[in-house]
């Protein structure tokens, strides 16, 4: 759509970097909110405007306002507990704030980890929901104002909850754990109720593209993920790395071993990682894949081998 702009927070970002290209090739202007405009390519399609959501100048906010059609709110603290709820969930609510009677769409990029994956063997859009880090309270806070803003001021948004993301260019903790496991020769026996919600980046962006102009879409809430059973995904990975299995590991001692790590220290986030080998509840995306008008799938057998291939 040659000549719109669109606004966009963590246009630096995994999402973000990805989706301004495309947006960019699609003849979009970008405002971009940035702390660092030094990170974006000198273009005359992007208007880089310096803002830290930990503490915004709201008149800045007002001139990144200005003159968009629709904005992707992106931008999140992932790693820093100590200012997530500044970032994440204060700076949502300035932002939703901003657009009030303008008229103009928020497209926020939420999570899956609002849910309650112990209630239900499916999650859907109005599953039951629980936090369980603070991360993961921050969006669903800012679902909750986003929720309240339409309902006082009629905001209009379309929010997307995706599943873990992968990319090639992203270091996934999780993954190196299976390349590492797979490499020291050990298969483990997962069940065939595990599983592996995982979603491409390739495949987020395409869906934010196709629905962000849809009036179909607004005030909505989608689900997407792509998800594979643990143990065919955790095949594709011995078949990438090619390496031979000299121990089987039942996944109970498994569990256990991640239990020791934990009190030994070794391992980051292992609740987390353990919460992620024994889910059994898939993530339905009948909503998004209705809309979009076909199912969701990805070839991770071709991510595999590119990621493991980057890093040798």
């Amino acid at each position: 759509m040659k000549g719109i702009a669109v606004g966009i927070t963590g246009g630096s970002g995994l999402v973000g970097s990805k989706l301004c290209e495309e947006l960019l090739e699609d003849g979009y202007i970008l405002h971009v909110l940035t702390r660092n405009p030094n990170n974006f390519k000198k273009n005359d399609r992007i208007k880089a405007f310096k803002i830290n959501l930990i503490n915004p100048d709201v008149k800045k906010i007002t001139r990144f306002i200005n003159g968009i059609k629709f904005l992707f709110h992106l931008a999140s603290e992932l790693n820093d507990e100590s200012k997530m709820m500044k970032i994440n969930y204060d700076g949502t609510k300035i932002l939703v704030d901003s657009l009030k009677n303008r008229n103009i769409p928020i497209i926020y990029l939420s999570s899956i980890g609002i849910f309650d994956f112990t209630k239900s063997t499916q999650i859907i859009e109005n599953s039951y929901k629980k936090q369980l880090n603070v991360y993961e309270k921050t969006k669903f806070l800012s679902e909750q104002y986003i929720f309240k803003s339409q309902r006082e001021d009629n905001l209009k948004f379309i929010i997307i909850r995706p599943s873990i993301i992968l990319d090639v260019k992203m270091k996934s903790k999780i993954i190196d754990y299976l390349i590492l496991i797979t490499r020291l020769g050990i298969k483990i026996k997962f069940s065939k109720k595990i599983i592996a919600n995982f979603i491409l980046l390739d495949d987020v962006v395409k869906i934010i593209l196709r629905i962000f102009e849809r009036k179909k879409a607004l005030c909505e809430c989608y689900n997407i993920s792509s998800d594979v059973l643990l143990n065919e995904f955790f095949l594709k990975t011995n078949n990438a790395i090619k390496t031979n299995t000299y121990i089987n590991i039942p996944l109970k001692f498994f569990i256990i071993l991640i239990d020791l790590s934990r009190f030994f220290k070794l391992l980051k986030k292992n609740n987390e990682i353990k919460r992620f080998f024994i889910n059994t509840c898939k993530i339905s995306c009948q909503k998004i894949e209705s809309l979009i008008g076909e199912k969701l799938s990805s070839d991770y057998f071709k991510f595999l081998n590119d990621y493991i291939n980057k890093r040798r």
